[in-house]
């Protein structure tokens, strides 16, 4: 019970003939004894509502980069839900190359594909793994990830096997097809590690699945020396259940949670947050061009640890 609602219930029964009222038996003496039970509970309630928030202490955000150092993590806005990563000069890229698919959705723009294809995105080094959620157009481009696997001997690529058949049809050269790692779609966890950096990819449905119960949503855990980041794609909390249980990802101290924002908008979503993931920031992503003030006040009120990404190119830098 909220603790103004506690002092409205004081001042009523305290202002009260009881002896008047036919079906109160509630004595004073009785209200005595239950007021510190209803402190008891508004004090649980405040400590669940800000557990993620005292969490945040834990890690610095900023969005300059006031610290040249290899313990900094920054993330690069590339559209819709695309980030790229990178820790030291290792560097990861998440559903960051899209083409134009909708207006309702933000698009990785030509000039900076071709900058992140070809590792020449500003303070960025060349991409070691494209991470794909799933085939939809405002995450994945085929045309991109043939470019990018082209252009990058050392590059990789995941994602299901959706993914797999749509570079295919662009190429069949062996040596663009040895560096696609396909992901099963079985709810196991599947780990690819190279040159440094951890991937545990696994299945977790897309949302709405009477809609979209045939596209293959992948979500990532990366890891990278000490900070672990954690992108879910287009997915649900009721589907996100099994996937973070199987990967443990609450008791794995996580430092990063990249969500689209409609998981944040929900009721319980700090009730979710806590149970499923408990990371020490979030991200919200997946924002549309006309997203309302009043939504975002709502999520920056609600969440002390939460970034949104709106504007294209914009960094974040992350300290332990």
């Amino acid at each position: 019970m909220p603790k103004n609602q506690i002092q409205k219930f004081i001042r009523n029964y305290s202002d009260t003939d009881f002896k008047s009222i036919k079906y109160l038996t509630m004595t004073r003496k009785k209200l005595i004894f239950i007021l510190p039970i209803l402190y008891t509970i508004f004090a649980y309630q405040s400590q669940t509502a800000n557990k993620i928030s005292k969490s945040n202490s834990l890690l610095k955000h900023t969005t300059t980069q006031d610290t040249v150092g290899k313990n900094q993590l920054k993330i690069a806005y590339t559209g819709n839900m695309g980030v790229c990563i990178e820790h030291d000069d290792k560097t990861v890229i998440i559903d960051g190359l899209h083409q134009f698919y909708n207006k309702a959705y933000v698009f990785t723009p030509q000039e900076m594909a071709n900058q992140l294809i070809l590792g020449q995105f500003k303070d960025f080094t060349p991409i070691e793994f494209s991470l794909i959620t799933h085939m939809h157009g405002d995450h994945f481009s085929g045309t991109y990830a043939k470019q990018y696997l082209e252009s990058n001997p050392n590059g990789n690529v995941v994602g299901s096997s959706q993914i797999n058949q749509d570079i295919v049809t662009f190429h069949k050269g062996d040596h663009i097809n040895n560096r696609f790692n396909s992901v099963p779609y079985d709810k196991q966890p599947h780990i690819i590690e190279k040159q440094g950096i951890k991937i545990t990819a696994i299945q977790c449905d897309h949302a709405s699945p009477k809609r979209h119960g045939n596209t293959q949503n992948i979500a990532y855990l990366i890891n990278m020396a000490n900070f672990s980041i954690l992108h879910v794609g287009d997915t649900e909390w009721n589907l996100m259940v099994q996937p973070m249980k199987t990967l443990d990802i609450k008791n794995k101290n996580l430092d990063i949670a990249i969500l689209p924002y409609w998981m944040l908008l929900e009721n319980n979503a700090t009730e979710q947050i806590n149970n499923q993931i408990a990371p020490k920031h979030i991200i919200a992503t997946h924002i549309p061009p006309n997203f309302s003030e009043q939504k975002h006040k709502q999520l920056s009120s609600k969440f002390s640890n939460i970034t949104l990404l709106t504007n294209l190119g914009e960094v974040h830098y992350f300290d332990k």
